[in-house]
């Protein structure tokens, strides 16, 4: 198929003696964007956008990490009890959820590099305000707002990484992104925590609260003086000239001439694309893709931040592991994230698999180890266990980023990714207080849950049919195939007989 075709052609284009050429050179037509991005390849310029996006992502992983293993402190502090602690843990996601829509919004009505400096501030304000709460009510509203900083980070930055990679690179680097830099933070966050908790006085989680901006203060002005705006965002808001300054600045970074000095070919829009909605993502093209990415959300949001949860909660009831050793292990968890991230990285661009293919996998995988985990005869088993659930679903996780970035238009990339999000925000949000109630019936019962929203997810995998392995990332919905517009379940397709209008009377 064409995503084959895609992967196996080289992205620089050269015509005899080896001058860069595009398809457009023969009739005097400048070159597309995307074929500007594959002929400067990956070079230093993106190296410096992966680095301060990845800062925001680190920064993400450690406040999931250490929000996690508060429990026992704030119960200390505040006489929280479980289900304060559940409804606690929830108005961060309630944060999440707010942020992730708020964001996808702002960044395709601003732009890209404007979401991701404003949402770096609040992140840091109302970090540094959780740090310092005199009470829970100061603690909650500020754990909201922080909350509503994360939310944007992943997919603004992911969206803004996506567009400025050229395609050989495009799955790489955001797999990368979402996956590795998040698991790094989480691993720092466990590394420092092992320290800060024992040495850090009965205040030690305020410490933690305060290192955790820390990534997010670093950048900001990295991110005022040098991040750039996307080149499609400015190409498809009519910021020809800006975006091909932009497109100069990449070729000289990347040591290559720019192709017909930085000239890009305009968007030519048909009359179906005039004027911007952002109801078209629940419009016939896009609606199948749109129910998909949202179920793929639901699903991770519910198993990763459920399992983040709960998995502290029963190493120390179950177990008796203090706080000291389950930063531990949850520190090989992490170490296990990555080693799955890599190997979703393989999955992802080789032929036959692809995207689709690899969200398929880790759905069946999770499903599996989620149904075997309250089997476990030991801690041993259970640690196990329990590090494969949260590594494996962390697959998926990472690539429905890249997946429903490469799927939706760059006229709706922002705000398709972050409204499909919210939904696995929502999810993340119940998560804590749905199966902490499960857990008050049994163990069993919390990974009966994880492993039957697991398959859900492999279903609805199962059924989906679009791929997007080695294609061009799409300016419009119009640019998509008629097949690919096809209900997520074919069997509910009308019939085209049915949709036939009667033959007027002769």
């Amino acid at each position: 198929g064409g995503g084959v075709e895609g992967l196996l052609s080289s992205p620089r284009m050269s015509g005899p003696g080896g001058a860069p050429t595009w398809k457009g050179k023969a009739t005097g037509g400048a070159p597309t964007l995307e074929e500007h991005l594959d002929h400067c390849g990956l070079g230093r310029y993106q190296g410096m956008i992966f680095c301060m996006a990845s800062v925001l992502v680190v920064a993400d992983g450690m406040e999931m990490t250490v929000i996690s293993l508060l429990r026992q402190p704030l119960a200390e502090e505040w006489g929280l009890d479980d289900w304060g602690y559940s409804a606690l843990s929830s108005s961060i996601f309630a944060g999440l959820l707010v942020g992730n829509l708020l964001g996808g919004y702002l960044s395709d009505a601003l732009g890209r590099r404007t979401t991701m400096i404003g949402v770096n501030i609040v992140f840091c304000i109302f970090g540094l305000l959780s740090a310092a709460a005199p009470d829970i009510y100061v603690f909650a509203v500020s754990r909201f707002f922080t909350g509503i900083g994360i939310g944007s980070m992943v997919p603004v930055s992911d969206t803004h990484l996506l567009e400025w990679s050229p395609r050989e690179w495009r799955g790489k680097l955001a797999m990368l992104l979402t996956g590795v830099a998040f698991a790094l933070g989480a691993a720092f966050a466990c590394i420092v925590g092992i320290e800060v908790s024992q040495y850090g006085g009965e205040n030690w989680w305020r410490w933690m609260l305060l290192i955790c901006i820390i990534p997010g203060v670093a950048a900001l002005p990295f991110f005022i003086f040098f991040l750039p705006e996307s080149p499609h965002w400015l190409l498809i808001n009519d910021k020809v000239e800006e975006c091909e300054e932009k497109l100069r600045e990449l070729a000289e970074a990347n040591g290559v001439e720019p192709l017909a000095g930085g000239k890009v070919a305009k968007i030519e829009r048909g009359v179906e694309d005039q004027g911007w909605d952002p109801l078209e993502i629940l419009g016939p093209k896009l609606r199948s893709t749109t129910v998909y990415c949202t179920i793929a959300w639901v699903v991770c949001g519910f198993v990763y931040y459920g399992h983040i949860f709960m998995y502290p909660v029963l190493l120390q009831d179950v177990y008796d592991l203090e706080i000291k050793e389950a930063y531990s292990t949850i520190l090989i968890g992490t170490i296990g994230e990555v080693a799955v991230v890599l190997a979703m990285i393989l999955l992802m661009e080789t032929p036959g698999i692809g995207r689709r293919g690899a969200m398929a996998i880790g759905f069946a995988i999770t499903w599996l180890c989620a149904s075997f985990a309250p089997l476990a005869q030991n801690l041993t088993q259970f640690i196990i266990l329990n590090t494969m659930i949260k590594g494996l679903i962390e697959g998926p996780f990472t690539v429905i980023y890249i997946y429903a970035g490469e799927l939706f238009p760059s006229t709706h990339r922002g705000v398709a990714v972050s409204f499909c999000n919210s939904f696995g925000r929502i999810a993340a949000m119940l998560a804590p207080v749905t199966l902490m109630s499960c857990y008050h019936v049994s163990a069993f019962s919390v990974f009966l849950v994880l492993s039957s929203v697991s398959f859900v997810g492999l279903v609805a995998t199962f059924f989906f049919q679009r791929e997007t392995l080695g294609r061009e990332l799409m300016m419009f919905s119009s640019e998509m195939k008629p097949d690919e517009e096809m209900p997520l379940i074919p069997m509910i397709r009308p019939s085209r007989r049915k949709q036939a209008a009667p033959a007027p009377p002769s």
